[in-house]
């Protein structure tokens, strides 16, 4: 199967983000922010020192919810700025540097092509070293949790608040529910809904190390783009519905209250913290299309789809107990006549899990069985393994 058609899945079932791309201001989409998530499953760095996402069909028609039919169209209102609406290019990221005094301006994704059901994105080369080979100020999300969230404002809260919430837990050694701040402006400008919009004057501001927010709110007024000015509209449309959506689909559980001086709100306090289940263990809800197709990619070269379905059940779709069984059978140092039967065998029995019970026969078993066109091999192979 060739590489172009092939549909990979997710196999990770988490992503690193660096905290400095998680909270930079700036503004996005959701569709933009899940393309990265499943693009860092798959990435590599070009010769100019981009990094390079590719996302299968498989992936995008998960994000999608498009079970059948062209994903050109869904492509098309994603990448080209003439249809009405966000596309992936309006991702923008303003970065501040307190340290050498100064702030950064960038246009997260710079390029993008779709071939043969295959989506491959190109990112600022100036981001590179944000986006690969992570190994401190970072923080682990969710897959799972990213690809369920609808709202934009959703998903930064996710990565704010659990980018937050992880810092605390790993640096200051605190757990249970912790409470953080924000300004109510500096909030908008994390969220997307204030940005610098070409203002020079609002960049400006921000270059400042205390920068002054009520000023910005002015200025993001007369530039049309504070379109949640007032605190109970802002509260109703963003923050509630986030609350809401938060609660419900990822790990994080999270209220919230305005801070206030006087009658006026000029603040946010987050209360955060992980769900707890308790002792309990929880069982996981199989997605068994999802596996299935996985070990359709596995397997294909040596099996039958019939044959990989009756081996997933076999296994109650336990992937890595079939794939630790496969790579036993494909360093297995003798002929086998009936695979199936074989892998079948040492998923029941385990075979992988120990050197020391080889699935090796013993010597001179085989001679004695004679050998005829009429035999049973699935049952000689049967006979094998016991022995």
């Amino acid at each position: 199967m060739s590489e172009k058609k092939r549909d990979q899945l997710i196999v990770s079932k988490s992503y690193k983000k660096s905290n400095e791309l998680i909270n930079a201001m700036g503004k996005g989409t959701a569709l933009s922010q899940k393309l990265f998530a499943i693009g860092m499953q798959n990435i590599t760095v070009d010769k100019t020192n981009n990094v390079v996402a590719t996302i299968y069909g498989s992936e995008l028609r998960k994000m999608f919810k498009s079970t059948s039919g062209s994903l050109y169209e869904h492509i098309e209102a994603l990448c080209d700025r003439q249809i009405k609406g966000a596309t992936i290019f309006d991702w923008n990221l303003l970065m501040k540097d307190k340290e050498n005094g100064k702030i950064e301006a960038h246009q997260v994704v710079t390029d993008a092509s779709f071939k043969d059901g295959t989506l491959v994105l190109r990112y600022n080369n100036s981001l590179t070293d944000k986006i690969i080979n992570l190994q401190k100020n970072y923080t682990v999300l969710s897959l799972s949790d990213t690809l369920s969230l609808k709202s934009v404002y959703s998903l930064r809260l996710y990565e704010m608040l659990k980018a937050a919430y992880d810092y605390k837990k790993a640096i200051m050694k605190e757990t249970g529910e912790q409470a953080f701040e924000y300004n109510l402006t500096e909030l908008k400008l994390e969220l997307g809904i204030i940005n610098s919009g070409g203002s020079k004057e609002i960049k400006n501001e921000l270059e400042k190390d205390f920068p002054d927010y009520d000023r910005i709110e002015v200025l993001a007024e007369k530039n049309g783009q504070n379109k949640y000015k007032e605190y109970k509209i802002f509260n109703r449309n963003v923050l509630s519905k986030a609350k809401e959506e938060l609660n419900k689909k990822t790990s994080l559980e999270v209220d919230y209250e305005p801070i206030k001086s006087g009658r006026r709100t000029v603040g946010i306090r987050f209360y955060v913290n992980q769900k707890n289940y308790g002792t309990k263990e929880i069982t996981p809800v199989i997605n068994k299309d999802e596996i299935l197709d996985e070990l359709i990619e596995l397997l294909h070269e040596d099996f039958k789809v019939k044959e990989i379905r009756e081996i997933a059940e076999f296994s109650g779709y336990d992937l890595e107990k079939v794939r630790s069984s496969y790579e036993y059978m494909k360093t297995y140092g003798t002929k086998i006549d009936v695979p199936i039967a074989f892998i079948k065998e040492c998923i029941k029995n385990e075979y992988y899990m120990s050197k020391a019970k080889p699935m090796y026969p013993k010597k001179n078993t085989f001679n004695n069985f004679v050998q005829n066109k009429t035999d049973d091999f699935e049952e000689l192979e049967k006979l094998l393994l016991e022995n």
